[in-house]
Protein backbone atom coordinates (compact mmCIF):
# COMPACT_ATOMS: atom_id res chain seq x y z
CA UNK A 1 0.00 0.00 0.00
CA UNK A 2 1.30 3.56 -1.16
CA UNK A 3 1.92 5.91 1.26
CA UNK A 4 -1.04 8.32 -0.14
CA UNK A 5 -3.67 5.36 0.15
CA UNK A 6 -2.91 5.03 3.89
CA UNK A 7 -2.90 8.46 4.56
CA UNK A 8 -6.07 8.36 3.05
CA UNK A 9 -7.50 5.21 5.31
CA UNK A 10 -6.09 6.82 8.08
CA UNK A 11 -8.36 9.81 7.65
CA UNK A 12 -11.35 7.94 6.93
CA UNK A 13 -10.98 5.73 9.80
CA UNK A 14 -10.09 8.99 12.13
CA UNK A 15 -13.19 10.54 10.36
CA UNK A 16 -15.77 7.25 11.50
CA UNK A 17 -14.91 7.00 15.00
CA UNK A 18 -15.10 10.80 15.25
CA UNK A 19 -18.87 10.45 13.92
CA UNK A 20 -20.05 7.56 15.79
CA UNK A 21 -18.00 9.29 19.08
CA UNK A 22 -20.10 12.77 18.45
CA UNK A 23 -23.45 11.18 18.74
CA UNK A 24 -23.10 8.73 21.78
CA UNK A 25 -23.88 10.54 24.94
CA UNK A 26 -21.49 10.10 27.40
CA UNK A 27 -22.26 7.01 30.22
CA UNK A 28 -23.53 8.64 34.13
CA UNK A 29 -23.75 12.04 32.78
CA UNK A 30 -26.64 14.26 34.47
CA UNK A 31 -30.05 12.76 32.61
CA UNK A 32 -30.90 16.91 32.47
CA UNK A 33 -27.43 17.75 30.54
CA UNK A 34 -28.20 14.13 28.38
CA UNK A 35 -32.04 15.42 27.55
CA UNK A 36 -30.72 19.40 26.85
CA UNK A 37 -28.01 17.58 24.81
CA UNK A 38 -29.56 14.69 22.96
CA UNK A 39 -33.61 16.39 23.16
CA UNK A 40 -35.55 14.55 25.31
CA UNK A 41 -37.37 15.30 29.17
CA UNK A 42 -36.41 15.57 32.47
CA UNK A 43 -37.96 16.03 35.97
CA UNK A 44 -37.00 19.13 38.66
CA UNK A 45 -38.93 19.68 41.63
CA UNK A 46 -41.64 22.66 41.18
CA UNK A 47 -42.68 24.04 44.82
CA UNK A 48 -42.09 23.96 48.40
CA UNK A 49 -42.38 20.97 50.20
CA UNK A 50 -46.01 20.79 51.62
CA UNK A 51 -46.82 19.49 55.09
CA UNK A 52 -49.97 16.25 54.85
CA UNK A 53 -50.38 14.89 58.37
CA UNK A 54 -48.37 12.27 60.61
CA UNK A 55 -48.88 8.62 60.05
CA UNK A 56 -48.48 5.77 62.38
CA UNK A 57 -46.43 2.00 62.23
CA UNK A 58 -48.74 -0.28 63.78
CA UNK A 59 -48.76 -0.84 68.00
CA UNK A 60 -46.04 -3.12 68.95
CA UNK A 61 -45.63 -4.97 72.65
CA UNK A 62 -42.77 -3.92 74.60
CA UNK A 63 -42.37 -5.46 78.27
CA UNK A 64 -45.04 -6.71 80.71
CA UNK A 65 -45.16 -6.34 84.69
CA UNK A 66 -47.66 -7.22 87.42
CA UNK A 67 -49.03 -4.66 89.63
CA UNK A 68 -48.41 -5.53 93.22
CA UNK A 69 -50.22 -2.95 94.64
CA UNK A 70 -46.84 -1.33 96.59
CA UNK A 71 -45.91 2.44 96.61
CA UNK A 72 -43.42 3.54 93.56
CA UNK A 73 -44.58 0.13 91.66
CA UNK A 74 -43.56 1.23 87.98
CA UNK A 75 -43.26 -0.68 84.27
CA UNK A 76 -40.56 0.65 82.60
CA UNK A 77 -38.91 0.06 79.23
CA UNK A 78 -36.33 1.02 77.08
CA UNK A 79 -34.12 -0.45 74.24
CA UNK A 80 -32.62 0.63 70.89
CA UNK A 81 -35.12 0.62 67.64
CA UNK A 82 -33.84 0.94 64.08
CA UNK A 83 -35.71 3.76 62.54
CA UNK A 84 -35.90 5.54 58.94
CA UNK A 85 -36.88 8.45 56.66
CA UNK A 86 -38.25 6.96 53.09
CA UNK A 87 -39.39 8.15 49.63
CA UNK A 88 -41.81 6.93 47.19
CA UNK A 89 -42.93 8.15 43.68
CA UNK A 90 -39.48 9.37 42.69
CA UNK A 91 -39.20 10.19 39.13
CA UNK A 92 -35.43 10.41 38.74
CA UNK A 93 -34.51 13.83 40.73
CA UNK A 94 -31.01 13.12 42.25
CA UNK A 95 -31.27 12.44 45.81
CA UNK A 96 -28.67 15.60 46.65
CA UNK A 97 -32.01 17.80 45.57
CA UNK A 98 -34.85 15.41 47.00
CA UNK A 99 -32.85 16.12 50.38
CA UNK A 100 -32.77 20.20 49.77
CA UNK A 101 -36.20 20.24 48.43
CA UNK A 102 -37.84 18.03 51.63
CA UNK A 103 -35.13 19.95 54.35
CA UNK A 104 -33.98 16.41 55.43
CA UNK A 105 -32.24 13.23 54.42
CA UNK A 106 -34.55 11.07 52.73
CA UNK A 107 -33.39 7.69 52.85
CA UNK A 108 -31.41 8.00 56.13
CA UNK A 109 -31.13 4.90 58.33
CA UNK A 110 -30.69 5.26 62.36
CA UNK A 111 -30.95 3.51 65.44
CA UNK A 112 -32.81 5.39 68.22
CA UNK A 113 -33.63 4.53 72.08
CA UNK A 114 -36.96 4.16 72.80
CA UNK A 115 -37.95 4.91 76.55
CA UNK A 116 -41.12 5.10 78.91
CA UNK A 117 -42.11 4.83 82.32
CA UNK A 118 -45.62 4.24 83.57
CA UNK A 119 -46.75 4.03 87.29
CA UNK A 120 -48.84 0.99 88.68
CA UNK A 121 -49.33 2.12 92.31
CA UNK A 122 -53.15 2.98 91.91
CA UNK A 123 -53.70 -0.47 89.46
CA UNK A 124 -55.24 -3.15 91.07
CA UNK A 125 -53.12 -5.78 92.44
CA UNK A 126 -52.48 -8.73 90.93
CA UNK A 127 -53.63 -7.12 86.91
CA UNK A 128 -50.83 -7.51 84.27
CA UNK A 129 -50.17 -4.32 81.75
CA UNK A 130 -47.72 -3.82 79.40
CA UNK A 131 -46.38 -0.68 77.42
CA UNK A 132 -46.67 -0.96 73.83
CA UNK A 133 -45.33 1.58 71.44
CA UNK A 134 -45.59 2.93 67.56
CA UNK A 135 -43.23 4.74 65.05
CA UNK A 136 -44.34 8.24 64.10
CA UNK A 137 -43.63 9.98 60.84
CA UNK A 138 -44.22 13.41 59.39
CA UNK A 139 -45.49 13.15 56.23
CA UNK A 140 -44.61 15.66 53.16
CA UNK A 141 -44.79 15.62 49.83
CA UNK A 142 -43.28 18.04 47.03
CA UNK A 143 -44.74 18.58 43.05
CA UNK A 144 -42.63 16.96 40.40
CA UNK A 145 -42.64 19.23 36.93
CA UNK A 146 -41.36 17.44 33.67
CA UNK A 147 -39.63 19.98 31.30
CA UNK A 148 -39.04 19.15 27.64
CA UNK A 149 -36.09 20.24 25.56
CA UNK A 150 -36.28 21.39 22.47
CA UNK A 151 -35.52 24.95 20.15
CA UNK A 152 -32.15 25.01 22.10
CA UNK A 153 -34.30 25.84 25.70
CA UNK A 154 -35.87 24.06 28.12
CA UNK A 155 -40.02 23.69 28.15
CA UNK A 156 -42.54 23.60 31.14
CA UNK A 157 -44.84 20.85 30.29
CA UNK A 158 -48.20 20.30 32.15
CA UNK A 159 -46.94 17.10 33.37
CA UNK A 160 -46.39 16.58 36.69
CA UNK A 161 -46.40 13.56 39.88
CA UNK A 162 -46.26 13.95 43.69
CA UNK A 163 -42.72 12.88 45.32
CA UNK A 164 -44.07 12.06 48.66
CA UNK A 165 -41.55 11.79 51.83
CA UNK A 166 -42.04 10.40 55.63
CA UNK A 167 -39.49 11.18 58.39
CA UNK A 168 -39.37 9.45 61.70
CA UNK A 169 -40.13 11.77 64.60
CA UNK A 170 -40.83 10.17 67.80
CA UNK A 171 -41.97 7.39 69.42
CA UNK A 172 -45.89 7.21 70.52
CA UNK A 173 -46.61 4.81 74.00
CA UNK A 174 -49.75 3.73 75.69
CA UNK A 175 -50.03 1.65 78.49
CA UNK A 176 -52.60 -1.40 78.10
CA UNK A 177 -53.78 -3.95 79.99
CA UNK A 178 -52.49 -7.60 79.33
CA UNK A 179 -53.32 -11.03 79.82
CA UNK A 180 -52.33 -12.63 82.84
CA UNK A 181 -49.31 -15.04 81.97
CA UNK A 182 -49.79 -18.85 82.97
Amino acid sequence: MNRRKRKRTLILAIAAVMAVTAFVPLVGTDPAFAARDWGGTTWKVDGKRVYTGESYGGWKNGIRARADGSPGDSISMSSGKSVSNSLSGNVGISKSKLNAAFHFNVSRQWSSTASKSYGLTKKKKGTWWKIQYKRVYRNYKIKARMYSFYDGTWHKTRKTKWIKAKKFDHFAYRLVKAKAVK
